[in-house]
């Protein structure tokens, strides 16, 4: 395979790959068009991560099967951020240049990439992320983050947020319905929503939230009431997207 050139921004390819490590030590990164993205899920199965990036141009379609985040992420880290950065794909390795015309410096790492099929990828693709309809949608900011987070803090002995409409606002309770004498929050997260009413709480894992703490913008939140999913979106810069897809609990 000749060497393939990956026209993507150093910042864009950290600002991508930061929140798949917290989920995931593995991933496989695909190129096609003018998208770099990702699809992995957590350890538990109960958080699917669709990450992309927008790149400024058509590529040839590649796979780039990372074993191993964190350290191909130490790679980058060595770089630095002065010079220009280029990413070139091989047949079996990834090389990332730094290059400073300035001052003549040429930095550069090789990350071997793993065989095909070692790294076990999501079985939810990005059409049927594209296809889902969605019922009810809303935007949490990031002070409500915040606030989720500090009510987690609060409720040691939960791991639960139940989602529900009242007077046309949004609701968030971090408690368990299901456990007697225990310590809860209840706060209103959102002003405003659009489409249908929450009626019926809907309960998540509220470890999702440790991942959307680290937004630096407000978080679209998506709900498909035929599915009971919720999606969280949040921009990380102009180019690169990230949504959290996670099943609503049953109870």
């Amino acid at each position: 395979m000749n060497e393939c050139l990956v026209p993507i921004p150093k910042t864009s390819l950290e600002k991508l790959l930061k929140p798949v490590n917290r989920l995931t030590e593995s991933c496989v990164l695909r190129v096609e068009g003018s998208k770099l993205f990702t699809i992995c899920t957590s350890v538990d199965n109960s958080v699917i991560l669709y990450a992309k990036t927008d790149l400024p141009m058509d590529v040839n379609s590649v796979k780039l099967n990372i074993i191993n985040i964190k350290k191909f992420m130490t790679g980058l880290d060595c770089l630095g951020d002065d010079g220009d950065f280029k990413l070139l794909y091989n047949e079996n390795n990834i090389v990332c240049k730094s290059i400073n015309e300035a001052t003549g410096e040429n930095t550069h790492f090789k990350y071997h990439v793993v065989d095909d099929n070692i790294i076990k990828e999501s079985t939810v693709n990005q059409e049927s992320i594209a296809k889902l309809n969605f019922d009810t949608t809303f935007e949490l900011p990031l002070s409500k983050i915040k606030q989720i987070m500090s009510a987690y803090s609060f409720s040691t002995d939960v791991n639960k947020i139940y989602f529900y409409t009242k007077d046309d606002a949004v609701y968030a309770d971090i408690d368990d319905k299901t456990m007697q004498n225990i310590d809860n929050v209840s706060l209103q997260v959102s002003n405003a929503f659009q489409g249908e009413p929450i009626n019926t709480p809907l309960s998540l894992k509220i470890e999702v939230f440790k991942n959307l703490a680290t937004s630096k913008n407000p978080i679209k939140v998506k709900i498909n009431n035929q599915f009971k999913v919720f999606i969280f979106q949040t921009q990380e810069d102009d180019n690169t997207e990230l949504k959290y897809i996670i099943s609503a609990l049953v109870k």
